[in-house]
């Protein structure tokens, strides 16, 4: 037998919930949960990936070799912002769930370019390199451009934003040292 206590706390809450005096706990709508990553914005994160690892192994490469301060100057830069773009991309990927849909595999372009560098020394190799970083650049912008205006996702718009103006000043610093 139930005693009597508390079966009138029983009633005693199922009055309260009759009257809406109790209020359970909001229903988690789709909007409160991360929404994965669709198809445009898995590509967007698997070529800027992919662009960021390209371009963190070519600075690497310059930093090591060159003996010019500004050309190693601007492959610390890169290689910062660009691993700064890749926490950012990763946070954004855990949290979709995405990450081994999402992130981009560096292509045998980086191990051709990075032997190209190796292969070169003094100013030829400070002119590789900025002519690389200019190429690299003047593809990868236009793709953050996409994103940052047409992305449906907004923490990956908010990135691609927040680059855009890293990568034009990585450009313009490229194009003055390789003299074009």
């Amino acid at each position: 037998m139930i005693p009597s206590s508390v079966t009138s706390f029983a009633a005693r809450i199922g009055f309260c919930l009759a009257l809406g005096l109790l209020a359970s706990a909001p229903p988690v709508r789709a909007a409160d949960t991360p929404a994965a990553l669709d198809a445009a914005g898995q590509a967007f994160v698997a070529k800027a990936t992919a662009d960021n690892s390209m371009q963190i192994t070519l600075a690497q490469v310059a930093l090591d070799r060159s003996q010019s301060p500004r050309v190693r100057a601007l492959a610390r830069r890169i290689i910062d912002d660009h691993k700064a773009l890749d926490r950012k991309f990763t946070a954004v990927t855990v949290a979709r769930k995405a990450q081994g849909q999402a992130h981009g595999i560096p292509n045998r372009d980086i191990i051709e370019d990075k032997l190209q560098l190796q292969n070169l020394k003094g100013d030829a190799m400070d002119k590789a390199f900025a002519g690389m970083i200019v190429k690299e650049h003047q593809k990868i912008i236009p793709l953050y451009e996409r994103a940052a205006k047409d992305e449906h996702n907004r923490s990956l718009q908010k990135i691609a934003r927040e680059a855009l103006p890293l990568l034009r000043a990585h450009l313009e610093d490229a194009r003055a040292l390789s003299g074009g």
